[in-house]
């Protein structure tokens, strides 16, 4: 497709401009947390710097509206309401495709692609406007953080069909010649990028059905982080959304150029750069999004750029829990010890339970504030660390040990 270019890294290597990217120093001392300035002071997140690991997309602490840690289970009318809202977009690239294929000249279908980018245009509309909506109405404290996760999770399974759907507009209207169209879809396909995602993939599992995950939330306004980790294989997903960093109708600061933008996720991203392998361009240039890829020695960023305010508009994370920095605080009662492997306020939190008369770690339940998070299965238990105050229980054959914390 000409809205998604994949550009690989020897390319990028040979552009000279790529030279000038800035990697910092992350071998030093420095142990505390950094805010990376962006363009615009009025953005709702920043980029933040931590020592020795990824960079990642959040609000400033101060500034955050409303955060909580929710687990989602199955939700039968959520599941309803999902699969409905998914079948629906379904049946119209369905009723789209069988229409283009009975149409007897470019004409016809032309008609069908741009009825078709009309309608689901629209979908596209309703989706950010009923997703905003919930944000800004949780960020208010109007509504539960399990509403909010339950319309997040109607959302996104909606988004993928759409999206679907605008793919096979976009591909057919190049094939007849219908530019305007297929830039259109293009287009409305970035608007969409933010609506897909590995917690939000966990997120409509768990509604459905697919296993309970604990999700942690953070809100400021409109701008959203959702966070959980995949139990099978310790693995700690992350995705940040910041919407003040969306221009829409402004040009390509870079000019389809992804030097410059590279030179941008460096300054951005100083300790992940190094782990840089892959840039694609996405959409035309009024809503142009660069997506980068890092694999480094903790897991897997992905990063999208907005070509107008050169701001990071959304990003995904997959880290390895038992990989990434960390450090432990414990507490011995009796015959337990609990030990808690701490990261950050949002980040990776591990919890082993030892029995002190075997010396051996021990299968206990975990709680986390009143609320069952899952049991240690005689390992560590991941989960998700939440903003503030906590207190952890370890109960293990008739025995409780508890462990006060704070997490800022």
């Amino acid at each position: 497709m000409d809205g998604i270019r994949v550009l690989v890294v020897a390319l990028l290597l040979a552009l000279a401009p790529i030279g000038g990217v800035a990697v910092a120093d992350t071998t030093g001392g420095n142990a505390g947390l950094q805010q990376q300035t962006t363009a615009d002071s009025d953005r709702l997140m920043t980029v933040h710097t931590p020592s020795n690991t990824s960079e990642y997309l959040a609000p400033p602490p101060d500034d955050i509206d409303r955060t909580d840690d929710q687990r989602s289970n199955l939700d039968v009318a959520a599941a309803v309401e999902a699969d409905a809202r998914g079948l629906e977009g379904a049946y119209l690239r369905e009723t789209l495709e069988r229409r283009y294929e009975n149409a007897d000249s470019d004409a016809e279908r032309q008609a069908v692609v741009e009825t078709g980018i009309g309608r689901l245009a629209g979908q596209v509309d309703e989706l950010r406007e009923t997703e905003r909506t919930a944000i800004q109405r949780y960020s208010d404290g109007e509504i539960t953080t399990r509403e909010l996760l339950r319309t997040l999770g109607v959302v996104t399974r909606e988004a993928g069909e759409i999206d679907a759907a605008l793919e096979w507009v976009e591909t057919n209207a190049e094939e007849i010649g219908a530019e305007s169209e297929a830039e259109r879809a293009a287009a409305e396909q970035v608007r969409l990028v933010s609506m897909d995602g590995p917690v939000r993939s966990r997120l409509v599992g768990s509604l459905t059905g697919g296993g309970a995950s604990r999700i942690h939330v953070e809100t400021v306004s409109e701008a959203i982080v959702i966070a959980t980790v995949d139990r099978s294989t310790n693995t700690y997903l992350r995705e940040a959304y910041d919407p003040s960093a969306k221009t829409e109708d402004v040009g390509d600061s870079y000019d389809d150029n992804p030097s410059p933008a590279l030179e941008r996720f460096g300054e951005l991203y100083p300790w992940t750069i190094e782990g840089f392998d892959s840039i694609s361009v996405l959409g035309p240039e009024q809503v142009r999004l660069y997506r980068f890829g890092a694999t480094h020695s903790h897991g897997n960023l992905e990063t999208y750029l907005d070509g107008g305010s050169e701001d990071v508009l959304y990003e995904r994370q997959w880290i390895d829990s038992d990989g990434v920095p960390s450090s432990n605080v414990g507490r011995v009662d009796g015959e337990l010890r609990i030990i808690a492997t701490t990261t950050r306020v949002g980040g990776p939190l591990g919890i082993t339970v030892i029995d002190r008369t075997t010396d051996s770690e021990v299968d206990a339940e975990i709680g986390l504030n009143g609320d069952p998070v899952g049991s240690t299965g005689g390992d560590r238990l991941w989960t998700v660390a939440p903003r503030g105050p906590t207190t952890i229980n370890a109960t293990y054959d008739g025995r409780t040990v508890t462990l006060e914390t704070s997490f800022e």
